[in-house]
């Protein structure tokens, strides 16, 4: 899907092919060859997207489901092994929040992973004016699901697995704006405190951390997701324009915030239907996520507090909401709540992002 992001360099991964070195894959997947791939999107006639692996088309199988089939390109900056291991980490997991892999292609030099066609594209082009505008509402809950399939990632597979590429325009959406976490070349298992290795990412969306120490820790997912919420608070992209220049998004979100004006961070295009204390909540998680490592929730709180947070907006809307089944919440923020709320973001100790801003 597209993203106006560009990447940083990768470092070889699992590759996932056999232990005698061979280029037999044995996942739980359709392979398709490369002349199946040319009908099943009719010569490759339809493009979708295109990232850092390739082009993305539109297909369709035989049995009438759409597709989207990403197809390596010579000039990509990722590899066979970032391919590879993108079929094994989605071979192996399985979440209603993170893409489907149909199956793959590797034919000669044609590479190509089939994915599970998403109608309404990526949460940056929602963000970004190229579809109808999102309700906060709509942003809330797509935060929440994209939150669940992150902490499945973390909490429930053995070896837990860092994302490591956590941003809008690898959050894809169902007709129906269900969230689904996509792109898993760059996904390193992990286990311990942190574990060393050449920095990847996009820009923007990096740990500051990660990208002085090269020290990669769970929380680093947590920061980009951070980001993620931002952009769904303010509809700005992470490096934005400031009064003096080019200037982080959470630095511009701090520096309003500190003077409890939110509304001036609000995206205009979300809409004035919105309970402005669930807005304060994911604002405050989201600084708490983007802070010094030590001081992020760990994304089962995320989760957790997206919960409360949807759960608050759709109770003052007088809906019920999916999300939080039958919890509610009589949570309100009074005025000396946000006063409190204030007084922490002003003393954050945030890093200093401008060295990583390019």
């Amino acid at each position: 899907m597209p993203s106006s992001s560009s990447r940083v360099s990768d470092d070889p991964n699992n590759t996932g092919e056999s232990s005698s070195g061979g280029n037999q894959l044995n996942f739980d997947r359709k392979r398709f060859s490369f002349a199946e791939l040319k009908l099943v999107t009719n010569d490759f006639r339809e493009i979708i997207g295109s990232g850092g692996f390739g082009k993305v088309f539109k297909g369709r199988l035989e049995n009438g489901n759409e597709v989207a089939v990403k197809l390596h390109s010579e000039s990509s900056s990722q590899g066979t092994e970032q391919f590879l291991n993108e079929v094994e980490k989605l071979s192996r997991v399985h979440h209603r929040n993170l893409v489907s892999l149909v199956g793959y292609c590797k034919d000669g030099n044609h590479i190509a992973l089939i994915y599970e066609y998403m109608e309404k594209g990526n949460l940056q082009d929602q963000l970004t004016g190229m579809a109808q505008p999102l309700s906060w509402k709509q942003r809330l809950r797509i935060a929440y699901e994209s939150a669940q399939g992150l902490e499945y990632l973390h909490k429930m597979c053995n070896p837990p697995l860092i994302h490591r590429d956590v941003k809008t325009s690898n959050i894809l959406l169902t007709r129906n704006l269900k969230a689904q976490v996509s792109d898993f070349g760059l996904v390193r298992a992990f286990s311990g405190t942190h574990v060393s290795t050449k920095i990847v990412g996009t820009p923007g969306y990096l740990d500051p951390y990660y990208a002085l120490t090269s020290q990669l820790i769970e929380r680093s997912d947590v920061y980009s997701f951070g980001v993620v919420l931002l952009e769904i608070v303010t509809g700005k992209m992470p490096i934005c324009q400031g009064p003096q220049g080019s200037e982080h998004l959470t630095q511009f979100v701090q520096k309003r915030l500190s003077k409890g004006n939110i509304e001036s961070i609000l995206d205009p295009y979300m809409g004035d239907q919105y309970n402005i204390n669930s807005i304060w909540k994911v604002a405050e998680l989201a600084l708490r996520c983007t802070d010094l490592p030590d001081n992020r929730p760990d994304m089962t709180q995320v989760v957790a507090e997206l919960k409360e947070s949807l759960s608050l907006e759709m109770s003052s809307t007088g809906t019920v909401s999916e999300a939080s089944g039958d919890i509610s919440s009589d949570y309100q923020r009074s005025p000396s709540d946000n006063l409190e709320i204030m007084g922490h973001i002003g003393g954050s100790n945030l890093p200093d992002y401008a060295p990583l801003i390019r």
